[in-house]
């Protein structure tokens, strides 16, 4: 008996919406049990799995069917009303609170310098046309999660090109890239897989390719296998467990060049939809969770603003001190501390709600009808 080919493979889109959280968790400053994980402080490594995903889906739905003019500009039109419509709402929320900043201080009587620097009018559009992550604008302080849209989508273009070449030629250029990709951030990274706004776009090319050619594994090897649930369970745990701890001890040091490989295996494992736990993902959280993911992981860094900063205002206020150095996982910042773990871990599960509850929000009002919209423009 052959497996299902499925349609929408739900245990990888309910992944995507965990790692979003783990990294939502990530930004949270708050000095708890949670925070002290490792991987959740080296969470932003789950931007790597984000990028495998995206290249093994995006083969899955398309390698093959791009190889005309008209058939690439219905991807390229569909991308856009995928990322940009909510990327574009959150970057007008960012421009205005930058206005409101400005304006406070004029009201305080204490003028703030606002749209300078890393925020200057210029950077607007840069974020505007999802560029401010190709190395040559710097830094752009807006909505900064952002940066990997940047990177994705304009990796999304370059695998519409290859695809004219053929199914040979993409799978030849994907190693290419991922070779390319991870030579230049070995080499000019100072913090391994960190790098945003600086080579963030070789970064995403290793990844998305790497997820490429975990396509062509599946589809060679694994699409029509019959896998028992006790071993694929088995794998299941096998990979969440080696993707854990890898993330937990790469951190920013070189071994994080490993990432694309790590997550290629827990795409490929979680592909089969086969074990138990990809039957729990596949439920109605999982469908969920992967609905909401990519307004969890733009929407979070905002959510996160007001999180961050009452606790620490409203101390400040009454006289005390709830400053935390922390110095863990290679990246030195300051944490703030409510006075038990209990209570901050309480507070970050408070936190994690409202982050997908703006995260519903945005999708149903956003995401859904953005998406429809372009997707009416080319049938």
């Amino acid at each position: 008996m052959q497996a299902s080919i499925p349609h929408r493979f739900v245990a990888l889109d309910a992944w995507r919406g965990v790692a979003a959280l783990l990294v939502a968790l990530y930004r949270l400053e708050a000095d708890g049990w949670l925070h002290a994980l490792p991987f959740v402080q080296n969470a932003w490594l789950f931007v790597d799995f984000f990028f495998v995903l995206s290249g093994f889906v995006i083969a899955f739905a398309y390698l093959g069917k791009l190889g005309t003019p008209r058939e690439t500009l219905v991807f390229v039109v569909r991308r856009i009303g995928r990322v940009w419509p909510l990327h574009v709402v959150l970057l007008g929320v960012f421009v205005a609170l930058e206005l409101a900043r400005g304006l406070a201080g004029i009201i305080r009587s204490s003028p703030t310098s606002i749209f300078v620097e890393q925020r200057e009018p210029i950077t607007i559009l840069w974020d505007f046309l999802l560029v401010q992550a190709l190395g040559f604008t710097g830094v752009t302080l807006w909505n900064t999660p952002a940066w990997s849209i940047s990177t994705e989508f304009w990796t999304y273009i370059v695998f519409a090109i290859l695809c004219f070449g053929g199914r040979r030629f993409v799978a030849f250029a994907a190693a290419i890239l991922i070779v390319g990709g991870l030579a230049v951030v070995g080499a000019f990274s100072p913090k391994g897989m960190d790098t945003t706004f600086d080579f963030g776009f070789a970064r995403c090319l290793a990844g998305f390719f790497a997820g490429v050619l975990t396509y062509y594994v599946w589809l060679t090897w694994f699409k029509s296998k019959n896998i028992s649930p006790l071993l694929a369970t088995t794998l299941e745990i096998g990979a969440i467990i080696a993707a854990l701890v890898f993330v937990s001890w790469a951190g920013r040091t070189l071994m994080s060049l490993a990432a694309p490989f790590v997550f290629a295996v827990l795409v490929l494992v979680f592909a089969l939809q086969s074990g138990w736990i990809s039957a729990v993902l596949s439920g109605k959280v999982g469908h969920l969770l992967g609905d909401l993911s990519y307004s969890i992981y733009m929407t979070a860094l905002l959510v996160s603003l007001p999180f961050n900063r009452v606790p620490v205002l409203a101390a400040d206020r009454a006289g005390l001190n709830i400053a935390r150095e922390h110095v863990g996982a290679g990246n030195p910042h300051m944490n703030y501390d409510l006075g038990h773990l209990l209570i901050n871990d309480l507070y970050t599960l408070l936190y994690l709600l409202a982050v997908i509850g703006v995260s519903w929000v945005t999708f149903t009002f956003v995401e859904k009808p953005g998406r429809a919209w372009f997707n009416s423009k080319v049938g």
